[in-house]
């Protein structure tokens, strides 16, 4: 028991003192200066030890695996190729920097355990996708986030500004919708300004097709007491009686129309009214004014002090 405490003693040090950028640079040195064993050694002991990226545990199984080969540790090179081809299964060896009998090695590692390595990479196609859905709600929540703290400072920002329409009821008897229109209901009030004048139009057509059907004749007056004279005037010719009438009727049932539209207009807009209308907007809010601030300065000049006031605004 005594020895497992001084082991861990020992490894929690050395575990906290291992910074995985300067760790690799350091391996990297002892395996370019040839010290194979103890770069392998290292490279072994570190990856128990520090939390490396994949780049960097790919770099330091590779030179486990080829600091092995150099020591003819074959068994060593292939179990570190096999270590990298788990966090890579892809990767291929720089053939500028291995030699060729080191790749054949390692090509021959991911021969042999090709299935393997197809479920590895089907495992890190999941992960890939994972880390990009959780990116995805990472980027969804700060978004919201985002909105949320622009909502509450717009509101915070901004002040509520009152509208208070007074509506007069004289516009109500007002024809050709005129008290619809003033309670924003322009639909009925096109409605019965169309309608009304439509009426008007006809009863005005109507009467002035009346008076064309005019005709002056004269007509002489004669009278017991007094000499005949004659005088003109104006009637309608018996044979266009039946056009007559027929213009006049329209006339009047016109002009009906138009005052029953009108009253039925009066009335709805009377029904709907109302005195005075209240609508609620939200608008920046507009800072106040800087007041203005005066600053006395007093400055040397060559024949004694001088002194001025700045006023800002």
């Amino acid at each position: 028991m005594k020895n497992w405490l001084i082991l861990i003693l020992v490894a929690f040090p050395a575990f906290a003192q291992v910074v995985p950028e300067r760790e690799v640079e350091i391996i990297q040195s002892l395996y370019d200066t040839g010290k194979y064993a103890e770069a392998a050694r290292r490279a072994n002991e570190s990856l128990a030890l520090a939390n490396f990226s994949d780049p960097q545990r790919v770099r330091l199984h590779e030179i486990a695996a080829l600091s092995a080969f150099n020591l003819n540790d074959q068994k060593g090179a292939q179990s570190a190729f096999l270590q990298l081809l788990r966090v890579n299964p892809d990767y291929i060896l720089d053939p500028f920097a291995v030699p060729p009998s080191a790749i054949k090695v390692f090509e021959v590692v991911r021969k042999e355990n090709a299935d393997a390595l197809n479920l590895v990479r089907q495992q890190i196609a999941l992960r890939i996708d994972q880390d990009k859905r959780a990116a995805a709600e990472r980027e969804r929540l700060r978004l919201e986030q985002e909105d949320r703290r622009r909502k509450t400072e717009q509101l915070t920002n901004d002040v509520t500004v009152r509208t208070i329409e007074k509506r007069s009821m004289l516009v109500n008897f007002i024809p050709f919708g005129a008290g619809q229109f003033q309670q924003d209901r322009p639909g009925w009030g096109a409605a019965f300004a169309a309608s009304e004048a439509l009426m008007a139009v006809l009863s005005i057509v109507s009467y002035f097709a009346i008076e064309s059907l005019f005709v002056e004749v004269p007509y002489t007056w004669t009278d017991r007491l007094g000499p005949a004279f004659t005088i003109r005037v104006r009637q309608i010719p018996a044979d266009r009686k039946t056009e007559a009438a027929v213009w006049t009727g329209l006339k009047y049932g016109t002009g009906i129309a138009f005052y029953a539209l009108w009253a039925i207009g009066v009335g709805d807009a009377i029904w709907h009214h109302q005195d005075s209308i209240t609508t609620e907007t939200r608008e920046p809010r507009v800072p106040a004014p800087k007041a203005p601030t005066a600053h006395f300065k007093i400055y040397p000049t060559p024949g004694g002090l001088g002194a001025g006031v700045t006023i800002g605004f």
